[in-house]
């Protein structure tokens, strides 16, 4: 489960990172240098979330931690490619 889940990270870590190419060429001056700032402080963010989740008890832990990247980045690239959060929006 927890390869599965590491794979599908992969895939929405490659379309975020296609989204935020996207979204600083779209950027302009000062909203280019702070989404370059908040994107820094969203991947500390996202680690340190899922490191949590990570290190909980039991071996459901390591599939939580996986699934927290997953669902972090998927929801953040989503947010760029949109330009809204993802996760206000239903499934």
């Amino acid at each position: 489960m927890v390869e599965c889940l590491s794979a599908q990270a992969v895939m929405w870590d490659k379309r975020l990172n296609a989204a935020y190419k996207d979204a600083l060429e779209a950027a302009q001056g000062e909203q280019r240098e702070q989404l370059r700032a908040a994107q820094r402080l969203w991947l500390q963010y996202r680690d340190a979330n899922c490191l949590y989740y990570g290190l909980g008890e039991g071996s459901i832990a390591r599939i939580n931690g996986a699934d927290c990247v997953r669902r972090m980045t998927r929801s953040r690239a989503l947010e760029l490619e949109d330009g809204e959060d993802e996760s206000e929006s239903p499934a």
